[in-house]
């Protein structure tokens, strides 16, 4: 009796196991939900490091620059 239960234990893990790893396939998939956060994030830090680089250089050429944080505009006066 011990054993019959013991072994029905073991198929309840092995159930729940298996849901588990279809339900984070199915989110990890080219569509799923992990996958588009993933690729967004990749693609907001592609952006953010693209605005910084053109920021910096048009500070080091001496241009106008937009300060992102109120919008305001000024010249790099060294100061």
């Amino acid at each position: 009796m011990l054993r019959k239960r013991k072994a029905q234990s073991i198929l309840e893990y092995i159930i729940v196991l298996s849901a588990i790893i279809v339900a984070v396939l199915a989110a990890s998939g080219k569509d799923g939900v992990i996958s588009k956060a993933v690729t967004k994030m990749f693609n907001d830090s592609a952006d953010l490091i693209e605005d910084q680089s053109t920021e910096f250089l048009s500070r080091a050429a001496g241009g106008v620059s937009t300060d992102s944080s109120d919008g305001t505009t000024g010249t790099n006066d060294g100061g």
